[in-house]
């Protein structure tokens, strides 16, 4: 079930912002809500529709659940500690928004649209980010288990990561010449990985006899197929045999 929100309660959202208890599941749908500052508001898992937010402040809300449908457009927003978790962030446009230690755990972020935002030190554990609608975005922290992923054609990844830690994150079908990669020496940043790849192939025998050999040959057939990659040497020496990470390090060339 959910409620729809009057337009009078809208008006006390912005008169009384934390005093105002909100119904669960509150429905907003078309509203243009401007310059809203909520600190400390459970929101009870709202939904947005079709609705326009701009320079709005949330600090310390509880959006948990939260669902956005029918192309919601926020801009200039900033969410300061704000819990997401267990959200559908569909088929929205957030634009110059600046998310700072928001938890993102079990969200979704489909369809959306990602225009200069800035992510500081956000908990994004096991998601997909669309890598075709992400341009200009700052990442700072860590990120886990995350697949940027563009459909269709290979996207231009537009992004900074030189703050970030890449714990087990992917790049599908990315285009990564406008990344600014991690500044932790422990990443090697390969916007030429499928070269690098296929040059190591062809130096191997056609035929090759030993376990490590057949095995590097195979991780080496997927990144050729790759775009681009930014790979967390820990991570690759963790889940590979200590012989194939070390044949893979030295096949790619990397430093």
């Amino acid at each position: 079930m959910t409620s729809a929100l009057p337009k009078a309660a809208l008006a006390m959202l912005y008169a009384a912002g934390a005093s105002l208890p909100l119904p669960p599941r509150a429905r907003f749908v078309d509203e243009q809500i401007d310059d809203l500052a909520l600190q400390g508001v459970n929101l009870a898992a709202p939904i947005f529709e079709g609705c326009r937010v701009q320079r709005g402040t949330f600090a310390h809300c509880d959006f948990s659940g939260v669902r956005f449908f029918h192309r919601n457009q926020l801009a200039g927003c900033r969410f300061t500690r704000a819990d997401f978790r267990n959200s559908g962030l569909n088929d929205t446009v957030f634009r110059e928004c600046v998310f700072d230690r928001c938890d993102f755990r079990q969200s979704r972020f489909n369809a959306c649209v990602l225009d200069r935002c800035t992510f500081i030190n956000c908990r994004i554990v096991d998601t997909d980010m669309p890598a075709q609608a992400t341009t200009g975005c700052r990442f700072e922290g860590t990120l886990k288990d995350v697949r940027f992923v563009a459909a269709g054609e290979p996207a231009q990844l537009d992004a900074d990561f030189s703050r970030c830690i890449l714990d087990d994150v992917s790049f599908e079908n990315c285009r990564l010449d406008h990344v600014v990669p991690p500044r932790d020496p422990r990443h090697a940043y390969l916007p030429d990985v499928a070269v690098r790849a296929r040059r190591a192939l062809d130096a191997l025998p056609a035929t090759p006899h030993d376990t490590t050999t057949k095995v590097l040959m195979r991780r080496l057939r997927r990144y050729a197929q790759m775009q681009g990659t930014i790979l967390n040497l820990d991570n690759l020496r963790c889940v590979e045999d200590p012989a194939v990470a070390a044949a893979l390090i030295a096949a790619l060339a990397v430093a």
